[in-house]
């Protein structure tokens, strides 16, 4: 089972990822760059996240090992927010337009 980890790179990012290892390097997982941004002076800093990877066609991305400064474990609050952003369950609801449910458009 992987773990959840944040990874500071040699290029400065900040990643959260479901950790893994394989003969290529580190396997991330569903990953995030974590971006802090500030409104305006005086201002509280907030966190952001945005996909690392984003034009990748699978969820898994190889890196190797040594682009990796250091790994450690989120805070709960970022770990909270980390999972609600990658978990894909959905609630029901009756007003989802999905595929099989597109409205016909009169011509």
């Amino acid at each position: 089972m992987s773990e959840v980890k944040i990874l500071r790179l040699v290029t400065g990012e900040d990643v959260i990822a479901k950790i893994g290892e394989n003969d290529q390097g580190v396997s991330l997982n569903k990953s995030f760059v974590i971006i802090p941004q500030q409104l305006g002076p005086g201002k509280p800093v907030q966190l952001m996240m945005t996909p690392y990877a984003p034009y990748s066609k699978s969820d898994t991305i190889t890196i190797k090992s040594d682009k990796i400064i250091s790994s450690v474990e989120p805070k709960e609050e970022i770990l909270k927010s980390y999972t609600q952003n990658t978990s894909r369950i959905l609630q029901p609801n009756s007003n989802l337009i999905t595929e099989t449910k597109l409205p016909k458009l009169d011509s």
